[in-house]
């Protein structure tokens, strides 16, 4: 479900998540860009209640579309590395698939698109990627459980009375960039510029894109640091932005902070999302930019609320005194 509303990101915790938390139902996907647009995924069978029930939520202007028959496909891990999440987009742009959300975490890069497409972008992912334990797309597609079964292998019940976290994760001093994509043909070049953020040593820790209004275009918020270097990499960004994609005009917001959540079964549990926004609320932080996918929430913030955030998410979730940041994997691309 595709929604946007007058109140921005006011609307989200009271009017989504905690509403949909009190019925007992999980989002497998979930995103927000500032302003007025969110991208809401749940099991098939709960998509006209979903609907029904956040219409029936929503304020006078507010829009909503349901879109039936859609699938996420998800490729992790990636340690932050925008070369691994520029060969995904390109598979993307080359299965010529409409995307109806795309979002990235420290747990993994997740896209929302019709169920039609997805052994198109499988092939495409296979064409850009290594994955160790299948040695073709066939062997990957003869792999899978059926519907069915796969749903009878994630129920459970958590009686836990404070949610536990593997480790929330602050990281300020990032530029937060937003951009319209008008065409797969810029969403291809978009792909191409992330590719050459890696060449340089870039970051990308968070990004995420929402279909616009009407569903002609494609919202893009993304951001960027790079790893033991303090200095400016905003004018780099720019020019590579230019380079490959002369028509999009990118807005620049720095510095943003991040604030990041994992696991360890976010993915099979209700009311994660609306407890880490609840929380927030409190502490009176607004988001710029929220993704959450697989086991992971990342939020962008306004830097000087981060140490409101982390203090309120620490009070809030059961989290390690010692946290890691996320680690490097094997996902390779080609």
């Amino acid at each position: 479900m595709v929604s946007s509303s007058p109140m921005g990101a006011t609307c989200l915790s009271a009017d989504i998540c905690a509403p949909l938390a009190q019925k007992k139902i999980n989002l497998t996907f979930f995103t927000h860009l500032s302003g007025d647009s969110q991208v809401i995924c749940t099991a098939s069978e709960m998509g006209v209640a979903v609907f029904t029930l956040v219409k029936s939520r929503a304020y006078p202007g507010s829009e909503l579309h349901l879109q039936p028959s859609t699938a996420v496909i998800s490729v992790y891990p990636h340690d932050k590395r925008p070369e691994i999440l520029g060969a995904f987009i390109r598979s993307l742009a080359r299965a010529r698939v409409i995307l109806q959300g795309l979002a990235y975490s420290p747990s993994a890069i997740s896209v929302v698109l019709p169920s039609r497409r997805v052994k198109a972008v499988v092939r495409q992912l296979f064409e850009h990627f290594h994955f160790p334990a299948f040695a073709s797309p066939e062997e990957f597609f003869d792999a899978q459980p059926p519907p069915k079964e796969l749903v009878q292998q994630v129920v459970a019940t958590y009686q836990e009375k404070v949610i536990k976290v593997y480790w929330i994760l602050p990281q300020p001093d990032l530029d937060l960039w937003g951009a319209k994509i008008s065409s797969r043909a810029i969403l291809e070049e978009f792909a191409e510029a992330l590719i050459d953020f890696g060449e340089l040593g870039l970051k990308v820790p968070f990004l995420v894109a929402n279909p616009g209004a009407g569903g002609k275009d494609f919202l893009l918020s993304f951001s960027t640091f790079r790893p033991g270097s303090p200095g400016d990499q905003g004018p780099e960004v720019q020019r590579i932005l230019q380079a490959h994609l002369p028509e999009v005009r990118p807005m620049r917001l720095t510095p943003v902070a991040g604030v990041f959540l994992h696991g360890p079964h976010f993915g099979d549990r209700f009311g994660v999302a609306a407890t880490f926004l609840q929380a927030l609320a409190r502490a009176k932080v607004s988001l710029l930019a929220l993704s959450c996918t697989v086991s992971s929430i990342s939020g962008i913030l306004k830097q000087q609320e981060l140490g409101a955030a982390v203090q309120v998410l620490e009070e809030t979730f059961e989290a390690p005194r010692s946290q890691p940041g996320p680690r490097a994997g094997g996902t390779s691309a080609r």
